[in-house]
């Protein structure tokens, strides 16, 4: 069986409802049904755009944790030596990001939270202030792109 994208099974059931149904409800009277036709119609057509954005929005988190990755990778190669272990956790955590399943957005998102979370715990316990301090901040730049762009896909702008 196909797999069938829900916002575009959602923005199918909006159009039919403004398109088809609404347009045949002609009877006297019948204002109330034919405004509730439209108001279902204008929330299926919502919740069909904000399935559509949080795809947009992981794949975004996705590129933005892989940047991360890089810069971390380039902190740690000017610690040589103490970072050599955490080198391990980063490529790890790039392997994980790089097979997270791309056809389950939410599993997706689940497996990018998880790998910069577990790569952070790593950090902290084996890394000196300074040097986990340095790491830290290119991964941090990956949670407030998520903040960002989850922001955008409820319709807000980043503070």
């Amino acid at each position: 069986m196909p797999y069938l994208r829900p916002e575009l099974v959602l923005d199918r059931f909006s159009s039919f409802a403004r398109d088809d149904v609404r347009p045949a409800i002609t009877g006297e009277g019948d204002e109330f049904l034919e405004a509730q036709v439209g108001s279902m119609s204008s929330t299926l057509s919502f919740l069909s755009k904000e399935l559509g954005g949080m795809g947009e929005s992981v794949e975004t988190q996705h590129e933005a944790l892989l940047a991360a990755l890089d810069d971390a990778d380039d902190v740690l190669d000017d610690a040589a030596v103490e970072g050599a272990d955490l080198s391990v956790s980063v490529e790890e955590t790039r392997r994980r990001v790089s097979n997270a399943p791309r056809d389950d957005v939410y599993e997706h998102e689940r497996v990018l939270v998880e790998a910069s979370a577990d790569l952070l715990e790593a950090v902290d316990e084996g890394l000196d202030r300074e040097t986990a301090r340095a790491v830290r901040t290119p991964l941090y730049g990956f949670l407030e792109t998520r903040v960002e762009s989850q922001l955008r896909m409820l319709g807000r702008e980043a503070e």
